[in-house]
């Protein structure tokens, strides 16, 4: 080959190397911007079906990344993925339509902590609660035979009961169905609370909280006490348990469940005065819960405080005092003035949907914040405060 050949032959190869250089570089000018992967979720929450999609608050809304792509949509659940619950037909409860006490008052206490009564029991204890004209209670019960008993003593004494069966976060109660009919047949509304405080991990039975096993106990409860005719009494102390638990409901199909579903929560004061409401701790903290409904929901269902108040000696946070008796008495009284005035604590007016408010607790030789029976004594103050209160009847909007 001649020399003038080669040096054509080497020009054309290195024009198709400089060639083939200069592609990948046009092409990523040139071409769009690479789709980034989808945002890693906030919350353990699962992949939400489109039709029950429940918007989070925006504290909880997880940050997209701008993009010039769309981002592909997530993969959501087929039907035959998700069990929908199967729900008899209840018409939804209005609150003016929700049972209450005769004369009510708003006026209630966690009743003894224990799941077992005699009825030599049952009947000091309510004659107590009756002295203070109280309508309304927070009740533990073991079996059928404690529930039977104790229902027809407090329906007797008019008042009106939330019922709470013993259970662990991860137990299975499989006659919500019976206990509900029970009530029933007693001519008594059936308050369910169904499970308490599931967060709370020495609560439980086993050492891990196994969230998902939890949720799954929870809809068959609701669903149980639910097509029995029940009212669905939901517990929680942590707002994101509940925003789950609503989810949850939701995914499988649970909505008629909100129509006659009711809330516990248990707005534990620490030793803050009646207004305080920077966090939680508080006695105004159901208001925290309301506004997770509000958003969850789009309304707030009736709520029964089942604990709360302020523990005897408490000292949490140094910039208020200890609760002693006197502060033990005029904070338990101004909590169940709200009740008479329609003013809470912070100068708003009642809410409709609190009904009642159940400080803890009545009556045990074991806890100083019983009422009655304490190791540390009875607390006379806080007791005649109730006592003495004028008669009266609670007002709502619609009255």
């Amino acid at each position: 080959m001649s020399a003038c050949h080669i040096r054509i032959s080497l020009i054309v190869l290195l024009s198709f190397i400089l060639i083939a250089c200069g592609l990948p570089s046009a092409v990523v000018e040139e071409g769009p911007s690479p789709v980034p992967s989808p945002p890693t979720a906030t919350s353990p929450r699962p992949t939400r079906v489109p039709k029950s999609t429940v918007e989070p608050s925006p504290t909880s809304r997880p940050r997209r990344r701008r993009t010039r792509t769309p981002t592909p949509a997530p993969v959501t659940p087929t039907p035959t993925e998700v069990e929908i619950l199967q729900l008899a037909d209840w018409p939804a409860i209005s609150r003016p339509q929700w049972p209450r006490p005769a004369n009510d008052n708003g006026l209630c206490i966690h009743f003894i902590p224990y799941q077992y009564h005699t009825e030599e029991h049952l009947d000091v204890h309510i004659a107590r609660m009756v002295s203070m004209r109280m309508k309304w209670a927070l009740v533990i019960y073991a079996d059928e035979i404690q529930l039977e008993m104790a229902a027809r003593k407090f329906r007797d004494a008019g008042i009106t009961v939330v019922w709470r069966k013993m259970l662990y976060p991860g137990e299975r109660y499989f006659d919500w169905g019976r206990d509900v009919e029970l009530l029933q047949s007693l001519g008594l509304p059936p308050y369910m609370q169904i499970y308490n405080e599931p967060s709370i991990e020495i609560l439980w039975e086993e050492p891990r909280i196994r969230r998902h096993r939890f949720m799954r106990n929870l809809l068959q409860a609701a669903r149980d006490v639910y097509n029995a005719g029940g009212y669905v009494g939901l517990q929680f102390v942590e707002e994101q348990w509940l925003r789950e638990a609503l989810y949850e409901i939701r995914l499988h199909g649970g909505e008629p469940i909100f129509g006659r579903m009711f809330f516990v929560p248990h707005p534990y004061g620490l030793n803050h005065p009646p207004s305080y409401q920077e966090d939680l701790n508080a006695v105004l903290g159901f208001l925290y819960f309301a506004d997770a409904f509000q958003q969850e929901l789009g309304f707030v269902p009736p709520m029964i405080a089942g604990e709360g108040g302020w523990k005897y000696g408490a000292s949490d946070d140094n910039r208020f005092p200890r609760i002693d008796d006197v502060l033990h008495r005029d904070y338990h009284y101004e909590v169940f003035n709200w009740f008479r005035s329609g003013i809470l604590s912070n100068g708003e007016p009642l809410p409709d949907y609190l009904f009642a408010f159940c400080p803890w607790l009545l009556a045990s030789k074991m806890d100083d914040s019983a009422w009655f029976d304490s190791f540390a004594g009875d607390h006379v103050l806080t007791i005649e405060a109730v006592r003495n209160m004028p008669p009266f009847i609670r007002r709502f909007s619609w009255d």
